[in-house]
């Protein structure tokens, strides 16, 4: 089995220096380039006169001139957009980026690098979106083990909801009669990784968002799903629901209950929707799965080689991401890492993505170093998140 000892030791010493962080400040804003306004430069040309004396060469040239003015009568709209200087084309690029709604801006964005720019204009504006635009529609979403909905917006849009389970400061113990895949979903831990994403300087995650909902209004009131609306209950006062899922997630024991009639839940940005693909997003098995057989695996043995020739596109890029992924885990505690999703829009070439951390801050007390199997058996890191761990363990603007 593969070892080693100096760089591994100087990452565990900055994560876990990183635990203790109290706060970390969310962003660094950097100040915009300031453009070099260029001088434009002047064309002079010279023109001949030349005196005719003959007539024929009169008519010559009037013939000419006419045929040159019948050219620019005809002159398609690829030879006009030539002339645009490029600074105008710019210019125009912005104002139609400008003109569209925050979601749309995020959409159109994306890179097979990040979700998201570091200093992307629209986030605080699509952050208030998701939060407080009207609700037109609300849709059982059946996917997955656990319960969650979808909201439609009136402009199109689409927000994946995940409802408050747990309170924010009740701790999952993580024994043997609480075993992680008996681990509810919590609505704070996709905002928290939302966040923590953005900290970290990855851009992974798509924008999410908290929200207070009215039960009756938002949902029963816009909801035409039978099956799920018969599962509303009331307890203690409160307006609950057990919703229609697997059966040890979705019972009366488990209801989800708000406040009287307000429930809190997260928001999460749809990603668009992939040309030629039924997806926008397609799935691989995670190499250091904690689930129970897979982990059997990379438990007993080293599988960093194996991983490194698996990998399809041929690249670091994925194989960085992967660690990174570790790491990301190893911080939010997240032992429902089974596969690994990437943009079906660029295939082999997309980052790998950072969605869906709901079993995530389960238990800040809970320190599992198995989480970076990937940094100690691959012995490898990426320099900008060796680099920016070290400099938010060393950051002291708490």
């Amino acid at each position: 089995m593969t070892t080693c000892f100096g760089p591994t030791r100087k990452v565990f010493r900055i994560i876990f220096v990183l635990i203790l962080i109290n706060s970390v400040a969310l962003f660094y804003y950097f100040l915009l380039k300031l453009e070099n306004l260029e001088n434009g430069s002047n064309f002079v040309g010279q023109r001949a006169i030349q005196k005719k004396s003959d007539s024929q060469q009169q008519f010559k040239h009037a013939l000419q001139s006419e045929q040159h003015n019948q050219h620019d009568n005809n002159i398609n709209v690829n030879e006009m957009q030539i002339l645009i200087p490029p600074k105008e084309k710019e210019k125009v690029h912005k104002a139609k980026i400008s003109a569209q709604k925050p979601w749309q801006q995020f959409q159109s964005g994306i890179t097979k690098d990040f979700m998201y720019p570091k200093d992307a204009p629209y986030m605080q504006d699509l952050l208030d979106y998701l939060a407080h635009t009207e609700i037109k529609e609300t849709r059982l979403f059946k996917s997955g083990s656990q319960f969650k909905l979808l909201f439609l917006f009136a402009d199109g849009n689409t927000g994946l909801v995940k409802p408050q389970r747990m309170k924010i400061n009740e701790i999952y113990p993580y024994t043997n009669e609480h075993p992680f895949w008996l681990d509810p979903e919590r609505h704070s831990a996709e905002i928290a990784s939302f966040h923590l994403d953005r900290i970290l300087n990855f851009r992974r995650s798509v924008p999410i968002a908290g929200r207070r909902i009215n039960m009756t209004e938002d949902i029963i009131q816009k909801c035409d799903d039978k099956e799920f609306l018969d599962t509303f209950i009331k307890k203690d006062g409160n307006l609950c629901f057990i919703g229609v899922c697997v059966p040890w997630f979705c019972n009366e024991d488990r209801a989800m209950c708000g406040v009287e009639e307000i429930m809190e839940v997260s928001v999460s940005q749809f990603l668009p929707q992939a040309p030629k693909s039924r997806y926008p997003v397609f799935d691989r098995p995670y190499p250091w799965s904690q689930g129970i057989k897979e982990s059997k695996v990379w438990k007993g043995a080293n599988v960093c080689d194996d991983v490194f020739k698996g990998l399809q596109n041929g690249k670091d890029r994925a194989f960085l991401d992967l660690i990174d992924l570790g790491i990301f885990d190893f911080l939010i505690v997240n032992y429902d890492r089974h596969h690994y999703s990437m943009l079906s829009q660029f295939k082999n070439e997309s980052f790998i993505t950072l969605l869906d951390n709901g079993k995530g801050f389960g238990n800040h007390k809970k320190d599992d170093i198995t989480f970076l199997a990937p940094v100690y058996q691959c012995c490898k890191i990426r320099r900008s998140t060796y680099n920016r761990l070290t400099e938010l363990s060393q950051d002291k603007k708490k």
